[in-house]
């Protein structure tokens, strides 16, 4: 092999092993999505006001379905549904693999305090957060556990 010719090999070698580190770090995320552990996720907010409340800047993060890549979902605006006599609440499901990240943000309307909670399996409480002034968003950030 010709001096001239080595940069040009090395360089084709370099993207070609880069390229396939690339294909087998995607592959095996992809395979991690559809086996590996993953909870099933409730985000909470309440808002201590009636049913019917409204929510702006929601955000949720993790998969819709099984096998989905997980994501920053942004549901933008939302309204409280169903009312236990303290307020109000919203709640929205996914799915996040073990050991990796569950958030919920949301802010509620002028005058209005919020309590975010972030639930497993719909009971075992992961995160818990209230807003500390009337108005201002609410988050709840929580890795959620490994499966015992």
């Amino acid at each position: 092999m010709s001096e001239r010719n080595r940069p040009t090999v090395r360089l084709l070698a370099a993207a070609v092993v880069a390229g396939s580190v690339a294909v087998l770090a995607t592959g095996c995320s992809f395979v991690q999505q559809q086996t590996g552990d993953a909870w099933s996720v409730t985000y909470e907010v309440r808002v201590d006001q009636p049913s019917g409340a409204a929510l702006t800047d929601v955000r949720v993060e993790g998969a819709e379905r099984r096998g989905e890549a997980p994501e920053v979902h942004r549901l933008d605006a939302q309204e409280t549904g169903s009312s236990d006599g303290e307020g109000s609440r919203w709640e929205h499901d996914a799915i996040v693999l073990a050991e990796q990240r569950a958030s919920v943000r949301a802010t509620p309307g002028a005058g209005a305090t919020a309590t975010c909670r972030i639930l497993l399996d719909g009971k075992r409480e992961i995160a818990s957060e209230t807003s500390t002034r009337p108005g201002d968003a609410v988050r709840c950030s929580a890795d959620t556990p490994a499966f015992d």
